[in-house]
């Protein structure tokens, strides 16, 4: 049985999909933007945010970037560490399959327009969906800076199937990955219910960026969302020392973090659908910087 609430959006989104179908094939073409250094570019003020001519060459074995500003002068930055390799990855650049439906069809200059626009040569291949700005951590390092806003924000189920909606009438590819982040999107009033609704229509990866607080401590909470389809668990972790989750997190979790490796190895042993795990360390030099290996040999 669908959802309650999602059966109009996803026969909205087959007639969307039917429509812009094509026969056929699309490919991705080699890149035909300019390679080589020096070269010239655009890129932006990080005072004012205007666009400014730059100029890309290497410094000291690294691909650098400089740039000059009329009004907040001139800056000169890391653009990628090791320019033998940037120059090699060159050669793997290619160009996306652009939309044939963009949310903005007539952008001038890029990035001045909000949203994918006509000048995008690529295409959507995960879109983060953030499911509330709320989180059951305050922690000390916080990418998306949760909890700090003044307001509450979280859409309505409704709006998320929408959402789902437009995504998968993305032409000519549909979006086929997605991944639900926040704040903390676990603690979402009906979490096991998105998951299930984008299974529903039809997204082949479904992740989530978590904690992992309620994966690990709700009874039952884990069965549900597995259940309901979620392919990927990107945890959270900062190592396999307890200091690490202290001064990061703010409080003790590395019993938590394995509590949610445990229920994965629970589930596969009994050969039930199970997520996978993907380890997302936050590395600060001087800090963990020096614990990458510890990580990457228990993953």
């Amino acid at each position: 049985m669908s959802l309650c609430g999602t059966d109009y959006a996803i026969g909205a989104v087959r007639n969307m999909y039917r429509e812009s179908r094509q026969d056929s094939a699309v490919v991705a073409m080699p890149s035909k933007l300019q390679k080589g250094l020096p070269r010239r570019t655009g890129s932006l003020c990080p005072e004012c945010l205007k666009v400014i001519p730059a100029t890309l060459y290497i410094g000291d074995g690294a691909l650098k970037m400089k740039k000059t500003c009329k009004e907040h002068g001139e800056f000169d930055e890391v653009c990628w560490s090791d320019a033998e390799m940037y120059l090699r990855a060159e050669n793997w650049a290619f160009d996306g399959v652009g939309l044939q439906n963009p949310q903005i069809v007539d952008a001038k200059v890029c990035p001045y327009e909000c949203g994918l626009c006509n000048l995008h040569y690529s295409a959507t291949s995960l879109c983060n969906i953030d499911l509330t700005n709320r989180c059951n951590l305050k922690c000390p390092i916080c990418f998306a800076n949760a909890n700090a806003a003044g307001y509450v924000f979280e859409p309505t189920f409704e709006q998320i199937i929408y959402e789902f909606a437009v995504l998968r009438a993305q032409r000519p590819i549909p979006v086929a990955a997605i991944q639900f982040a926040g704040g903390e999107p676990t603690i979402y009033p009906q979490f096991p219910e998105i998951v299930k609704a984008a299974k529903e229509m039809g997204f082949p990866q479904v992740q989530v960026a978590t904690n992992g607080i309620r994966l690990a401590t709700e009874d039952g909470f884990f069965d549900k969302v597995a259940e309901a389809g979620l392919n990927t668990i990107y945890l959270q972790f900062d190592g396999l020392r307890e200091e690490n989750y202290i001064k990061a997190r703010g409080r003790p979790l590395l019993d938590v973090k394995l509590k949610v490796i445990e229920r994965v190895r629970e589930r596969k042993g009994k050969n039930l659908p199970t997520p996978a795990i993907c380890f997302v360390p936050t590395m600060v030099n001087s800090f963990n910087d020096d614990q990458a290996g510890e990580i990457l040999n228990y993953a």
